[in-house]
């Protein structure tokens, strides 16, 4: 049976050393169709647990395209997600962050649900002919590793313990959950999302493009691990940044990517993550925020948020670069290095999977459908005819 193909993309699983063509990159059906098979279909970071600290809390996010709230039941103090959308006629029900003491109510007709999704409130509740027991919102599935808050819009998609791998595990070790907020930042970028993933996972532009911090790591220490939905690198630290007293053995830096978007960078005294939001097929949002240890980390903050801002614009820099340059007429796909692009290849062999599942989902569908016409065509007319016959 022939690969699923998208917009002249072959969907088949890629050959050692090749990487995606230009058009997986460029093409506005190729960013649509994402939205059904990759946002939608695992774990996905939303926002952090300072986020909701009290009983009420809220905050808004989207999950791709997908508006969500997150938000922490009054009574239980248990994290619930849903989607972001009156169950009347869709209006958003909250935007930012904010505390909800009894009720989500909807400002578009008042309508108002419960912490725990529930319907409770619609004016004019005789004029609608509907059982409103079944019209509570729609949840979404929300689970925490260390400080980040995940959701997930797929009931069938793997847990978020399989999905993140070891990252809990190495957060657990470090103590993360305890350390405070250090900074954040927020950049518009003229790419498409995978392309900063793939950047983020990417050890070969390193001595070319960046001019900080370049003897951080001690060469020849990282080892590469790749997980089902995600990959990480764990290096040691140069010696001489280890501050005195600590052991250089236990020095080290994990990076890399948990599909689709997310960027965790963790050292003995920080995390600092990057969450890279689609917006169009030539445009991101990176979400940026930083954690510290208060002892060690704290004395390096500013340091680290220079370093760390001086390397983001010169990255954003190629990758814009690379945006434009895949738009090139006749350009064929390219290549990846062995080792020091490994978490590329693996990140892009996701995607193929997880595109080529969703499409080949939805051609078994079609053609389910096809196979049923009449009962196709009574699923459209019946409601239509009794709208019709009802009296006013």
């Amino acid at each position: 049976m022939p690969a699923p193909q998208i917009d002249g993309i072959d969907l088949a699983p890629l050959a050692p050393g090749r990487l995606l063509p230009p058009r997986a990159f460029t093409s506005p059906a190729v960013f649509e169709a994402e939205d059904a098979a990759i946002w939608n279909r695992g774990w996905v970071h939303v926002a952090d647990v300072i986020d909701v600290p009290g009983p009420g809390d809220y905050v808004a996010a989207t999950v791709g395209r997908s508006p969500v709230v997150i938000l922490r039941d009054r009574d239980s103090g248990q994290l619930r997600g849903f989607l972001n959308a009156c169950r009347h006629r869709g209006a958003q029900l909250v935007e930012g962050r904010g505390r909800c003491e009894k009720q989500l109510q909807c400002p578009y007709h008042g309508w108002s649900y419960g912490h725990d999704g529930r319907l409770i409130g619609v004016p004019f509740r005789d004029q609608i002919e509907a059982d409103l027991s079944t019209m509570g919102l729609i949840p979404v599935r929300v689970g925490t590793v260390g400080p980040l808050i995940f959701a997930c819009l797929d009931p069938l998609a793997p847990p978020l313990e399989a999905w993140s791998g070891e990252l809990a595990s190495h957060f657990a070790a470090a103590g993360v959950e305890s350390w405070p907020l250090a900074w954040e930042l927020t950049y518009d970028v003229d790419a498409n999302w995978k392309l900063f993933v793939e950047n983020a996972n990417d050890g070969y532009h390193i001595p070319v493009v960046h001019d900080v911090l370049l003897d951080l790591l001690q060469p020849g220490t990282g080892v590469t691990t790749l997980e089902p939905h995600s990959a990480y690198t764990y290096a040691n630290i140069n010696p001489a940044y280890v501050p005195p007293g600590e052991d250089p053995a236990l020095a080290r830096i994990r990076f890399g990517c948990v599909f689709p978007n997310l960027i965790p960078v963790l050292s003995p005294v920080d995390l600092t993550y990057l969450r890279v939001d689609p917006v169009a097929p030539d445009k991101l949002r990176l979400i940026v925020r930083s954690y510290d240890e208060p002892a060690r980390g704290a004395p390096l903050r500013e340091l680290r948020r220079q370093a760390f801002e001086r390397t983001t614009d010169q990255d954003i820099a190629v990758v814009r670069k690379v945006q434009r340059g895949l738009r090139a007429a006749g350009l064929p796909a390219g290549v990846h290095a062995r080792e020091l692009e490994a978490r590329i290849g693996h990140f892009e062999q996701m995607w193929v999977t997880a595109m080529a599942r969703s499409l080949a989902a939805e051609a078994s569908a079609t053609a389910a459908a096809a196979e049923r016409p009449g009962q196709a065509a009574l699923a459209v007319v019946r409601p239509f005819d009794s709208a019709m016959n009802r009296s006013p």
